[in-house]
């Protein structure tokens, strides 16, 4: 896989959204290996689903990372591992030890959403031959909506401003360590962050508020709980956090 996508970075001042400007680039440069795109606003900032991202302009990491590649697609749930693992790496360097991973896709720090990540695969037959990765990492901004109420940012953790560019270096050196160790490696780390691991929580499944406990999420990105039903395995949308 080529880790030279720092090589080419696209800084661009508004678009929808980083990941849709990725996709519509890679259709008018299909030569293309890997490359980054950033952007000060964000019109549609997209999470999970039909979230929207929320983002001040000019004061949030908002990034998407382009990598051309050939991986088996029952290894598509890889990337959010990596790219979930190199931003709690960023958010350990700048001494935020209480950071985890809320599955599938949102980065907490003391219980509050600071980054959200959203990858999108390109698959052919039984290969993913083209993955997107994107990010929002709140960092300067200081006020959110009340929808988001539950949001913080590296300015509200550290009482200080940061430089966005230095930012975002160090989340694409994180993003290349990640992918240079060994997927075992990386799941190991990954299931040693989850939020609420191996703690009684309460979670909606079905309809229905049901108590149980995160065991760990598996390679194909399916979250294990234990339940008074034993063990059972949940895909995104089938199960939702209460807490």
């Amino acid at each position: 896989m080529n880790l030279e996508f720092d090589q080419k970075i696209i800084h661009l001042k508004v678009v929808e959204s980083t990941n849709d400007f990725a996709n519509e680039y890679i259709d008018k440069n299909d030569k293309l290996d890997s490359f980054v795109i950033t952007a000060d606003f964000q019109k549609s900032g997209k999470g999970q689903g039909n979230n929207i991202w929320e983002s001040d302009e000019g004061k949030n990491l908002l990034i998407s990372v382009v990598f051309s590649f050939k991986k088996n697609v029952f290894d598509q749930y890889d990337f959010s591992i990596i790219s979930s693992l190199a931003v709690v790496d960023l958010l350990q360097d700048l001494d935020l030890e209480n950071s985890k991973v809320k599955w599938p896709n949102d980065i907490l720090i003391n219980k509050k959403k600071i980054a959200g990540v959203l990858i999108q695969n390109k698959i052919k037959g039984n290969e993913i031959y083209q993955s997107i990765i994107g990010l929002g990492l709140n960092v300067n901004q200081e006020e959110f909506s009340d929808f988001h109420r539950q949001a913080t940012s590296l300015k509200l953790e550290k009482s200080q401003l940061y430089d966005l560019k230095v930012i975002r270096d160090n989340f694409l050196k994180n993003l290349k360590c990640r992918i240079s160790k060994s997927m075992n490696q990386n799941y190991f780390d990954y299931n040693n962050s989850l939020y609420l691991k191996d703690k009684v929580s309460t979670f909606e499944i079905n309809g229905e508020k049901k108590v149980g406990i995160i065991k760990y999420v598996n390679k194909k990105g399916l979250l294990f709980l234990e339940t008074d039903n034993g063990i059972k395995s949940f895909r995104m949308k089938e199960i939702s956090f209460l807490v």
